[in-house]
């Protein structure tokens, strides 16, 4: 299966990466393997990638270990089962990716990437609950970001990026702005030496 590249979502973690003050993986860099090794020693995740409707789970660039012209899903799509093994500490998790917070519902709730992230250690995760436009879910990064490092929770960050987007004039529209969630704490991160 070959996906599109997404237009903005190399964009927008280089913005993120400028806000942060931080050098992101982006494109090519970004495999699979890489993204699991280095997943479980930082404190805010932020992954801009497409999103498997059913699940979340999300397509990152394919490894490089097997050199054939279509990668194997496993060589790519990472799983709830990916997620689960890895040891994350990352207080907050951003998946700026279509249906993130998709799964399957189960008696104990929904059960997909999102759940598979706060069982393996994340104290909160930001999700979409339907196809995200590229373009303005990166404006609508920018304002989460800028809210974040200046202190402000993660709800509280959320809500100014919401606000924001409904005040524009070009992403005004309840699709650009409404299909983002929080789910688990409202965490606060400290960012130092980041104004």
């Amino acid at each position: 299966m070959r996906l599109e590249q997404l237009a903005w979502a190399a964009k927008e973690v280089q913005m993120i990466g400028k806000i942060l003050q931080t050098e992101p993986l982006v494109g090519k860099q970004a495999t699979k393997d890489e993204v699991l090794t280095r997943i479980s020693s930082v404190a805010l995740v932020h992954i801009a990638a497409h999103g498997k409707m059913e699940t979340g789970e999300i397509a990152l660039a394919p490894n490089t270990t097997r050199s054939c012209v279509n990668p194997a899903r496993e060589d790519y799509l990472l799983t709830m089962k990916d997620v689960l093994k890895a040891q994350i500490r990352a207080r907050l998790v951003v998946l700026s990716c279509c249906h993130s917070a998709r799964g399957e519902v189960k008696s104990e709730g929904v059960v997909g990437i999102a759940r598979a992230f706060l069982g393996a250690g994340a104290r909160s995760v930001l999700v979409s609950l339907w196809v995200i436009d590229d373009e303005a879910t990166m404006e609508f990064m920018k304002v989460f970001y800028q809210n974040l490092v200046h202190g402000r929770s993660a709800s509280d960050s959320l809500n100014k990026a919401m606000k924001s987007m409904r005040e524009s004039d070009r992403f005004n529209a309840v699709k650009y702005w409404a299909p983002f969630v929080l789910i688990g704490d409202d965490v606060t991160l400290e960012f130092e030496g980041i104004q």
